[in-house]
């Protein structure tokens, strides 16, 4: 019996053609599509820019293969995830080009995730089903349903796609530290772009490529979170980049002028000190913050306070006008709460106040904020299941439990990307239904 052969083989008697024509596949397939894009090109700028986007990720797909590519628009998703005004169209302020690339990166990734299974993560995953089955009841049963339906899915985009994703995933181990430190790296240019161009948003509180001063101070402070495990992973070289980085990343948040992203990045140092257990770290620490106390020091020596942190912390500059209506927008959330505290008032004003719970409740009711609470405690709880060296990922998770106490940021990329790296590594002692050597290569460190 004679097995077809692969369509580019000749006749039916299986014999495959000459490996020089096979090899003309790929590029005649390119050209071609490249000529159907190229009306496109010709049309707007914006054509044009998709048109070579198109290209590009086609030239890319030949070149290093599917996985390979998606991994590449994963790390830049990643070191973008920082520049949120970065966008494709300027009128689409609902989406990011960190969006786009990651977007894109999942989509590439689909055929591979179908036949995976996803590790049984219980806390997770009743976390996820009860926030999405309460939402989906509240959206019904809301004043406006297409608006809290709209803001339950942008809360089922941020918080469980990432994680489910990479969960079913599961890449080389390597390719987590590559996240952490693009993300590192993407904050740092917001940061060095607010410095060169002296962008301002206002009452000069700085916002560098984000599009609020408040968003620069947490993706900065997240950042910095980030730092002891990039740290850890990169060569030993690379350490003088590192710590310019977190320099970089700890001046953003002293120029943010964010007084939330200062308390937490403080207390996040306490945090990795005790995650550590090391002397040697904390001697580390104090000599790294000679600087940040010097420029304290000077600007209290000064007097000129202007609206940076310190004025803030004491009331000046816009800190006073900023805590009235924080303080106005928590009545009107509680308000919202006791109005329906069961089942919540739904999604559609989810970001009301200053503080994520209290927004969860107003939006979602008492179950509405447990089941959130559950699934907030699984992602704090991942990366402490994981081998020593991965445990400083729970950095980035403690410091996003503390700051929502005084922020309204519930769901943006810039944010989940970070609480879901620890979900791409295999927890010890776990099952998996098609383990490889990044898997292995997990269990092994612990033997």
């Amino acid at each position: 019996m004679t097995v077809p052969g692969p369509p580019w083989s000749s006749g039916t008697s299986g014999r495959r053609l000459p490996a020089w024509t096979r090899g003309l596949v790929a590029p005649v397939v390119v050209a071609l599509v490249l000529l159907l894009l190229l009306p496109m090109a010709v049309g707007s700028s914006f054509g044009a820019a998709v048109a070579l986007g198109a290209a590009v990720l086609m030239i890319a797909l030949v070149t290093f293969g599917i996985e390979s590519t998606a991994i590449g628009l994963l790390v830049l998703s990643f070191a973008l995830a920082p520049m949120n005004d970065v966008r494709p169209v300027a009128a689409l302020t609902f989406v990011t080009m960190s969006d786009v690339f990651l977007v894109l990166s999942v989509g590439l990734l689909v055929p591979m995730l179908i036949t995976r299974t996803v590790e049984r993560q219980v806390l997770f995953l009743v976390g996820a089903a009860g926030v999405l089955g309460l939402g989906l009841v509240t959206s019904v049963a809301a004043a406006d349903p297409s608006s809290s339906l709209n803001g339950l899915l942008r809360l089922l985009v941020g918080a469980l796609i990432l994680p489910i994703t990479f969960m079913l995933w599961r890449p080389r181990r390597d390719i987590v530290a590559l996240l952490a430190t693009a993300y590192v790296v993407g904050n740092s240019i917001s940061v060095l772009q607010a410095v060169t161009s002296g962008l301002v948003s206002y009452e000069g509180r700085s916002i560098g490529l984000t599009r609020h001063p408040n968003i620069l101070g947490l993706c900065s402070m997240l950042a910095l979170t980030l730092i002891p495990f990039v740290l850890q992973e990169l060569p030993r070289w690379c350490g003088w980049l590192v710590l310019a980085a977190a320099g970089v990343c700890g001046y953003g948040v002293w120029i943010s002028g964010s007084r939330a992203a200062l308390l937490v990045a403080v207390a996040m140092v306490l945090v990795y000190l005790v995650l550590s257990r090391s002397v040697e770290r904390g001697l580390l620490l104090f000599g790294a913050s000679i600087l940040p106390v010097y420029l304290v020091g000077r600007t209290l020596s000064s007097g000129d306070y202007g609206n940076n942190i310190l004025n803030r912390f004491a009331g000046g500059g816009s800190a006073s006008a900023s805590d009235l209506a924080r303080e106005q927008l928590v009545r009107e959330a509680v308000e919202r709460f006791l109005s329906s505290p069961v089942l919540g008032v739904g999604f559609g004003d989810a970001l009301e106040a200053h503080n994520i719970y209290l927004q969860v409740a107003a939006s979602g009711g008492v179950l509405g904020l447990a089941f959130y609470l559950v699934l907030l405690a699984s992602v704090v709880r991942q990366p402490l299941r994981l081998p020593a060296r991965y445990r400083l990922l729970a950095l980035p998770a403690f410091g996003y439990v503390l700051v929502g106490f005084i922020t309204p940021l519930l769901w943006d990329r810039y944010i989940w990307c970070l609480l879901a790296l620890p979900f791409l590594m295999l927890v010890p002692g776990t099952s998996a239904d098609d383990p490889d050597e990044s898997r292995t290569d997990v269990l092994e460190e612990t033997a």
